[in-house]
């Protein structure tokens, strides 16, 4: 099953319930094919979906963040329960992406 597809040169990213160090290394591959099969401006990660996340997806977001810091591209992050919140917070990830606060501002990145 793909977490991955792409609207216009924006790479949504659909994160499971649970995002482990497993499921973080089969995203992050997904992600690699995606990025050598189209042009990506934008990143969008969707945590609405997802109620545990250890250190790998710290780790997850750092990669895409990276990646996209090469061809001057933005990385967004939607969703997240508190818990989750609380770890982008604490890693200092905050002052690297954007935060989208609803479905609205989510479709006009990739619109």
């Amino acid at each position: 099953m793909s977490c991955c597809h792409m609207h216009n040169h924006c790479l949504v990213i659909r994160l499971p319930g649970e995002l482990d160090h497993c499921q973080a290394d089969i995203i992050r591959k997904e992600c690699e094919i995606m990025f050598l099969k189209a042009l990506i401006r934008d990143v969008i990660l969707d945590f609405s979906q997802t109620t545990f996340m250890d250190s790998s997806g710290i780790g997850l977001i750092l990669g895409r963040v990276q990646q996209m810091n090469q061809v001057e591209g933005r990385v967004f992050l939607f969703g997240g329960s508190p818990s989750i919140q609380k770890m982008w917070e604490m890693s200092g990830i905050l002052k690297l992406v954007t935060i989208l606060n609803s479905v609205e501002e989510m479709k006009e990145v990739y619109q």
